[in-house]
């Protein structure tokens, strides 16, 4: 599965060694080729997060994931690769139970955030020490807070202010019934909307129920697909899904008829 998985991102086992340099490659080539997005839970078919079951649905029909599910295939696939690495709880928005899944990876005793898992994050892995770094023109910020818990804050692009991270490690089997919770939970905001996003250098693509926005350093775009045709075109073009489930429209169509209905009441 791993080199099966590393050629989905266009990338061969044998140039990569468990160094700074390769993980930063390995970094960009799976936040730029595999979606966030939330279809299984649209669909109904979200699993354990167990990489022989997750690997082989990013390995088809361009499709990706959300958090829990991208970081625990990318933490996989760094372990598999000779890297060192430890899974933290983090919460998105910082205030609530526990809803992201956030890497820290060790290279020469220094440790490095690796996440995919964010729809609007970093495409290159930022050091986990206080201050301030840059990606391309996006600064995002890493505080170390008196609790002993970590804020990585994000730049004015991106939706939510940044997210609170554990000091301490857990195992990939504690994130289960969190990730049961916002796969399942009606309030869940991956239960109510269907959203694909892709960062990019300079820009962040959204489709969020059948509203599609790009927002970068020289951009601000918004559209509402107009029809299930340009729906597909859409998943296909901007973020290389091409699973044509005719529930999927169905599932954008009344989110946002919904979303409408109530921002005019």
């Amino acid at each position: 599965m791993v080199d099966a998985l590393l050629n989905r991102i266009g990338l061969n086992r044998a140039d990569l060694a468990p160094d700074l340099d390769a993980l930063f490659t390995v970094h960009r080539a799976y936040v730029g080729s595999i979606p966030y997005e939330d279809l299984a839970v649209q669909l109904g078919e979200t699993g354990l997060l167990d990489p022989a079951a997750l690997v082989p649905r990013l390995l088809r029909e361009g499709r990706g994931g959300y958090c829990f599910e991208l970081n625990t295939v990318l933490g996989w696939l760094l372990t598999e690769l000779g890297f060192s690495l430890r899974h933290h709880q983090a919460v998105v928005g910082g205030e609530g139970p526990t809803n992201h899944m956030a890497l820290i990876v060790d290279v020469d005793g220094a440790p490095w955030i690796a996440d995919a898992g964010l729809g609007e994050g970093f495409l290159e892995p930022i050091p986990l020490e206080p201050g301030t770094v840059m990606v391309g023109p996006f600064a995002w910020t890493v505080e170390h807070e008196p609790c002993g818990t970590w804020w990585i804050g994000t730049h004015d692009l991106v939706t939510f202010s940044g997210f609170r991270m554990d000091e301490d490690p857990s195992p990939v089997s504690a994130f289960e019934p969190h990730h049961r919770r916002l796969a399942t939970d009606p309030e869940s905001s991956f239960v109510k909307t269907l959203v694909v996003q892709k960062p990019g250098v300079d820009r962040i693509t959204t489709l969020r129920a059948r509203t599609l926005s790009v927002v970068g350093v020289d951009v601000r775009e918004k559209h509402v697909v107009a029809d299930e045709a340009e729906f597909f075109a859409v998943l296909a073009s901007e973020f290389g899904i091409t699973r044509r489930d005719p529930r999927l429209w169905s599932l954008a169509y009344a989110q946002h008829e919904a979303f409408t209905a109530a921002a005019a009441s």
